[in-house]
């Protein structure tokens, strides 16, 4: 880009200068004059340019540096007053937040979240961009939907929060039925936390649950994620699910692109948070350079309480933005209908799968009436869209897992695998990180079924004849289905652990073999020269052997006697393998005596009376290979 401006700009100042020229009576800037404003103006782009850029450098990564700069879990944090506003603006929520925080502290990080305007670690680098800050916190993406019996679905997409809380404020009319307000938010920023906290009175806890992505967490990280008690959080009026979406980017470039646009979003999303993207590149049939990544994704619900079963039920649902660059996998989920008749005229109405903020309005819009009447049953099914495209997302990764972990399997079934002596390393890297994050993503499912299903009775998975079928009870089965397929990964996982250690073992064997032999080679060369090397000491030969001619006769009188002594005697040593002994063997035809010591010959046993066991057994006509 700064390329095309330096080639831009002069085009502009010749353009500039043929219109001061034709225009003889205006009195302008000088050419030269202009050119030189036009010349320092570059260096201001470019370091601009720059900023914007160092802004979506990820935390916790090699360009994002030490994250402790800010101060760690047992200590105020350093930069507060930095990053402390001073506009004046009223933020009652916020305040509210930095109040509580003082006697519970785990609530810090989500104000210093809303004072900074994304992960508190970037702060160095957003502090240097003041528009990149304040652009970040007017972020707005928000899509309000509203559902009256009998009537069609009422949406509303709204890209700032002053015309978001106009619609907000707006009461729900509702007849028979209570009406359904379901607000879908694609990222956060701090004037929607604001707004939405403020508004409706929502637990911290709700935005302070979805800003992070953390596989585990260190002894001093500030950001810490503790769990909650099972009995504390089935009292909450929210919870949030975490899970994995799969992606594909066809070259390096693609997905360079990608992390730029990720390290852009408010809430903390990394493609590659595991960084085992390049180890995974490059398989069987793949396209050079081609990745896939498995991006860790949270889904949050809240739910107002109700005083009155007539109210109107209004939630709110917290989606992950979703990156321009690169595809879905293997072009995404199936849709979640039937496919039509061919006699039907109406158009095919299908999702985009280019967002999943635009996914989740879509499959919520098509709800049915009787799923609405589940809904006002019970509130927490108006998540059911959200939650289909979450087992969606599961099965494609698990798809991909099992496609991975099959390619691996060939590899030890390729009858030229194990000729180099890389083959085993490059199939174990391939194989570490699906054996280090799947029990990370046994997690994850575990803990979606527990929040998701918590006012069942039973997660156990229940028969086919009464399995539900509709809200989020018939979601049960799927969830119990994507935790079968995960386990049973990781059993495979293992296995092929085993067969590669069993491999390494059969390797390792091998090599030993042909070090034996080579050394056996060694020793057969040692036993004829140390008779001669014992021989030429003994004579007190002097270096310059060729010139004694008279005593040379000497050396090899006695050092080839001695050299056939010394084999002789070693080939005696070894009665069963021996070359001389072998031969005579087999010239003569007699068999060598394999009895064991001390075995009892066998007795003569009368005829007519009960033959004993017996005590040792005779040589039969089965023959080792290699043994006579």
């Amino acid at each position: 880009m700064i390329q095309s401006l330096v080639r831009v700009l002069p085009r502009r100042g010749s353009e500039t200068d043929d219109e001061v020229d034709s225009e003889k009576g205006r009195q302008s800037v000088s050419v030269p004059q202009q050119r030189q404003q036009q010349q320092q103006r570059i260096p201001t782009l470019q370091r601009h340019e720059k900023l914007e850029a160092d802004c979506n450098i990820q935390p916790h990564t090699d360009e994002g540096g030490d994250a402790y700069y800010i101060g760690d879990a047992y200590e105020p944090a350093r930069t507060a007053e930095e990053w402390a506003l001073s506009d004046g603006r009223p933020r009652p929520y916020l305040d509210f937040i930095k109040r509580v925080s003082k006697s519970l502290p785990h609530l810090e990080y989500l104000a210093h979240w809303m004072e900074v305007s994304c992960a508190p670690p970037k702060w160095k680098f957003i502090k240097e961009c003041p528009t990149n800050r304040e652009r970040r916190a007017e972020q707005c993406s928000v899509c309000v939907m509203d559902f009256n019996d009998g009537q069609a679905v009422s949406k509303a997409f709204f890209d700032n929060t002053t015309a978001l809380q106009a619609s907000l404020e707006t009461p729900l009319q509702g007849a028979e039925k209570p009406p359904i307000r379901l607000v879908i938010a694609e990222d956060l920023s701090r004037d929607l936390v604001e707004l939405l906290g403020s508004t409706y009175d929502i637990d911290p806890l709700f935005f302070l649950s979805h800003i992070g992505d953390y596989l585990f967490h260190n002894t001093r990280d500030r950001w810490v994620e503790l769990p909650d008690l099972d009995v504390v959080a089935r009292q909450r009026s929210h919870f949030n699910v975490q899970y994995l979406r799969a992606r594909y980017f066809q070259t390096p470039e693609l997905f360079n692109k990608a992390e730029q646009e990720s390290g852009s979003f408010n809430v903390l999303r990394r493609l590659d948070s595991d960084r085992s993207r390049k180890r995974l590149q490059n398989t069987l049939l793949d396209v050079n350079g081609a990745s896939v990544t498995l991006s860790r994704s949270k889904t949050s619900l809240w739910i107002k309480p109700r005083d009155n079963p007539q109210d109107p039920i209004i939630a709110v649902l917290l989606v992950d933005p979703t990156v321009q660059e690169g595809r879905a996998l293997w072009g995404g989920y199936r849709p979640f209908s039937n496919t039509p008749s061919m006699h039907a005229p109406e158009p095919i109405e299908a999702p985009t799968h280019i967002s999943l903020f635009e996914d989740v309005i879509h499959w919520t819009s098509r709800m049915t009436a009787p799923e609405l009447d589940g809904v006002r049953a019970d509130p927490r099914s108006i998540s059911m869209p959200m939650f289909r495209l979450v087992l969606a997302d599961w099965r494609t990764v698990l798809k991909y897992m099992a496609t991975m972990l099959g390619k691996i399997e060939w590899e030890f079934e390729n009858p030229h695998w194990g000729e180099a002596p890389s083959d085993i390393d490059n199939s174990l890297r391939k194989l570490s990180p699906w054996r280090r994050n799947v029990p990370y993503y046994q997690g994850m499912i575990a803990e979606s079924i527990d929040r998701v299903f918590q006012a069942l009775p039973s997660n156990s998975p229940e028969p086919e004849a009464t399995r539900p079928t509709s809200g989020l009870p018939s979601l049960l089965h799927d969830f119990h289905l994507v935790r079968q397929l995960m386990d049973a990964s990781q059993r495979r996982i293992e296995a092929i652990q085993t067969t590669a250690s069993n491999s390494i073992s059969i390797e390792e064997s091998r090599r030993a073999v042909q070090q034996n032999q080579n050394l056996a080679r060694l020793t057969f060369l040692a036993t004829i020269f140390i008779p001669l090397s014992f021989t030429s000491s003994f004579l007190s030969m002097s270096p310059n052997f060729a010139a004694a001619t008279q005593t040379i006769w000497i050396f090899f009188a006695i050092g080839l006697p001695l050299t056939v002594i010394a084999l002789v005697t070693i080939d005696f040593m070894h009665p069963q393998e021996g070359l001389i002994l072998r031969k005579w063997r087999a010239f003569w035809g007699k068999k060598p005596d394999t009895r064991l010591p001390g075995i009892v010959p066998a007795q003569n046993v009368p005829i007519g009376r009960t033959m004993p066991w017996p005590t040792n057994r005779s040589d039969t006509g089965f023959r080792l290979e290699g043994r006579s």
